[in-house]
């Protein structure tokens, strides 16, 4: 039976950060495959300071995030779920889990991890918790058996952007986070394309204005870069399926040593958008085809008008539909 037919008529909690409206496209999701979904935050608030203390070390707002999610217990123990889904699991203690289990015995308990274990050691301490766990991360995965591997995801949205037939505005764009070195290498793409007269949408967001000001004190480079392309306003999903649709090709700058295929990576499989990434285990994926990823070089990333240009399609429609959030939510609830 598939992960549609499973849900229809279920009652499904659902806990997961509020990241760039990722939780309302998988909440959608689930209630467009019949399910009945509760949704709760995994953190007391969105605020910077509480999302930076709970990802050093849970420890640290204990106190608040306990009480936290000894409400969410109580407000949610009249009710009977079938599925509990928990999306990152930074901030949940394990004694709160296991209280949510024995409120919720008939449950399958789940977690998703769309970061890499190395930033998410919380994370580490739940998983024999779970009756089932899933990874972005194939380095992850492969040092522990209790992980599934299953990529990210692109919401139906970006169905638009690949239906797009307006000639491209933009030969390549970037949207996201800044963070480690990531301005650096991408100052080197952009440099590169818009030396040879490309145009490139650049959208850098930062979430706080103290420490980009501390930032922008110590490091020359990232105050010259910041003035040109840091927000401290995220971008709405619409403004980013737009933005993307209106370009050529997708660039995907990874953390360093990271695996796992960012969310716009994914996207840019979704949208019908070439790729232009650093993540060397891209070459690992069944996405992976000459005619729509480029993997470039982070001391020295180069992108030829050949692959800019090429008329073809980047993706097969089947390869497309395996990296749906329609497909990932069938994986998690089959």
């Amino acid at each position: 039976m598939d992960g549609a037919k499973n849900l229809v008529g279920k009652r499904v909690l659902f806990i997961a950060p509020m990241f760039f409206g990722y939780e309302k496209l998988i909440k959608a999701e689930l209630e467009l495959k019949g399910a009945s979904v509760e949704y709760f935050n995994d953190r007391p608030d969105n605020g910077f300071w509480t999302k930076a203390l709970i990802r050093v070390d849970r420890r640290l707002l204990a106190r608040k995030t306990d009480v936290y999610y000894r409400n969410i217990i109580e407000s949610t123990c009249g009710e009977t779920y079938d599925h509990i889904l928990i999306v990152r699991g930074e901030a949940i203690s394990i004694k709160l889990l296991r209280r949510l289990r024995e409120i919720q015995p008939k449950a399958r308990l789940s977690l998703y991890l769309w970061d890499s274990m190395h930033y998410n050691p919380n994370a580490r301490k739940l998983l024999g918790e779970f009756d089932q766990v899933f990874s972005f991360d194939r380095s992850d995965v492969e040092q522990n058996m209790k992980l599934e591997f299953l990529p990210l995801f692109y919401g139906r949205e970006f169905e638009r952007s690949a239906q797009w037939s307006d000639a491209p505005e933009y030969d390549a764009c970037f949207i996201g986070t800044i963070h480690t070195d990531r301005y650096k290498v991408l100052e080197k793409v952009v440099n590169s394309l818009q030396a040879r007269g490309r145009k490139v949408f650049v959208f850098c967001y930062y979430p706080s204005k103290l420490l980009f000001r501390l930032r922008a004190l110590m490091d020359p480079g990232f105050r010259r870069f910041g003035r040109k392309y840091v927000s401290f306003n995220g971008m709405k999903l619409s403004a980013v399926v737009e933005r993307i649709a209106q370009s050529r090709a997708v660039i995907d700058v990874n953390r360093p040593g990271q695996l796992g295929l960012t969310m716009r990576t994914i996207e840019a499989v979704g949208a019908q958008r070439k790729l232009i990434t650093t993540n060397a285990d891209v070459v690992n994926y069944d996405l992976y085809q000459s005619r729509g990823v480029l993997l470039v070089d982070r001391q020295n990333p180069v992108v030829d008008d050949e692959f800019l240009y090429r008329k073809e399609l980047p993706f097969d429609s089947v390869l497309r539909e395996q990296y749906s959030v329609s497909t990932w939510v069938d994986r998690i609830f089959r």
